[in-house]
């Protein structure tokens, strides 16, 4: 009878044995291919933080369905934002007292309403038009931008974050990095984009900024926003742009490398959670109404705003955006994790995150590359020396510090504030090692059969 109990003991034992092994060879053959295949660690340290503290220089104002269809209730979806909607939205956020708007929708086409948004803008004098910017195309044609029609009254500056995505591994999916500065030829379009130029109109190739970098500028330093493109001119240029300073130089926080590097988004929570106040365009609407009934009966009322309101958009850049579901501007973050194919993240509110980013200099910083390889292979080597007896515990203490070193790289990057380790290579190497170890351990041992 104890010969029976012992036999299934050990069969136990074994069964549990090759269980662990095996998930545990599984998980090291997905941790290096995580790191081959250039995946980074960023995303979970986003995501396993949730949301992040944020400045109190940022605003968002969505347009969402409810404000289209007060604006239209016989269409309600419109495919274009109605441009006289934009000029009473910054006559709005002019009287609430925004310092600094960022218009995230495209206005390369003319239509109808634009001489009211030009003088709403023009009346304003700080505001961000975003441009269509297109860095690959077909015909192997230099980058260009669709100038903006407010390009006379306002700063323009490039905004598709989607150019920009990469993904786990390296195609197309996350939102993680942005550039602040690239070369771009403007041009004037009509038609559909990207055909029709007009003539053989297109402006030489010139550094042009990004609309957070745009915005970010001018909330701090308070200049004209025609200095910024001369700024950039001196210390930016070439083709592909090349610049020889940082954000420090511009008067912001030092970024962590020059302005041509693309900068890493070290997001301050998911869509809706991360404490950047957003109000709907529809609540702006309803209070334009009384100066909107007014100006049909010939009267010019002042605007009056609700002092909730002015408290949330007094002296912020306010993000002006679209977020209904024909807009299309949605893009996938590491708070989509696990489904990562799915959009959950305005554009809006991308760059209103990166703005606040800019602004307070809470930037991305890592520790990888000699440093993450070195404290691999270090952990590798002590993984092998002792491995001479692969038993369980040897099992378990290695797969708790592989536990340990994920929970560390999580709590150094929330209390620094977006100081990234780059575990992945110790935990790829420490996983590879003690797969190894147990495999070859089990090889080894006298046939027990």
């Amino acid at each position: 009878m104890s010969a029976v109990r012992d036999t299934i003991a050990r069969l136990g034992r074994d069964v549990a044995h090759e269980v662990v092994v095996n998930v545990l060879a599984a998980l090291a053959v997905g941790a290096m291919a995580f790191v081959l295949l250039d995946g980074r660690v960023d995303g979970l340290y986003v995501r396993a933080r949730g949301a992040a503290p944020v400045s109190d220089q940022v605003a968002v104002v969505s347009l969402d369905e409810e404000t289209f269809y007060l604006w239209n209730p016989y269409d309600p979806s419109p495919e274009t934002t109605p441009r006289a909607l934009l000029a009473e939205t910054v006559r709005f956020l002019s009287a609430a007292g925004a310092k600094v708007i960022v218009l995230d929708l495209l206005t390369d086409q003319p239509a109808p309403g634009d001489d009211a948004l030009v003088a709403a803008v023009q009346a304003h004098g700080r505001v961000v038009a975003a441009e269509r910017f297109s860095p690959q195309r077909a015909d192997g044609v230099a980058p260009f931008a669709a100038a903006s029609v407010l390009s006379d009254v306002a700063l323009p500056a490039y905004a598709n974050l989607g150019l920009e995505e990469r993904t786990l591994f390296s195609g197309e999916m996350i939102v993680r990095d942005v550039p602040l500065v690239a070369a771009v030829a403007r041009a004037r379009l009509s038609g559909p984009f990207p055909v029709g130029l007009v003539g053989a109109f297109q402006d030489d190739d010139a550094p042009t900024p990004a609309v957070a970098f745009a915005a970010a500028w001018m909330q701090i330093t308070g200049l004209p926003p025609a200095d910024l493109p001369v700024a950039i001119g001196a210390r930016c240029g070439g083709v592909p742009v090349q610049c020889s300073a940082g954000g420090s130089a511009f008067g912001l926080p030092a970024t962590p490398g020059p302005l041509h590097e693309p900068l890493s988004l070290n997001f301050r929570g998911p869509e809706g959670g991360d404490h950047i106040p957003a109000v709907s365009g529809a609540r702006v609407l309803r209070s334009l109404g009384e100066s909107a009934l007014a100006a049909t009966l010939g009267m010019n009322l002042p605007i009056t705003v609700p002092d909730d309101l002015a408290a949330l958009l007094r002296g912020r850049v306010v993000v002006v955006g679209r977020v209904d579901a024909q807009a299309g501007d949605q893009f996938v973050t590491p708070y989509a994790w696990p489904a990562m194919q799915g959009a959950d993240m305005s554009g809006p509110r991308v760059h209103a995150q990166l703005i606040d980013t800019l602004l307070s200099g809470r930037h991305m910083r890592r520790v990888e590359g000699g440093w993450a390889w070195a404290g691999a292979a270090t952990l590798g080597l002590t993984v092998l020396l002792t491995g001479r007896r692969a038993g369980a515990l040897h099992l378990v203490g290695w797969l708790g510090v592989t536990a340990a070193t994920v929970a560390g790289g999580i709590a150094a990057f929330n209390l620094f504030d977006g100081l990234v380790f780059d575990i992945a290579p110790a935990v790829a190497l420490m996983s590879c090692t003690l797969t190894a170890v147990h495999l070859y351990a089990r090889a080894a041992q006298p046939d027990a059969g």
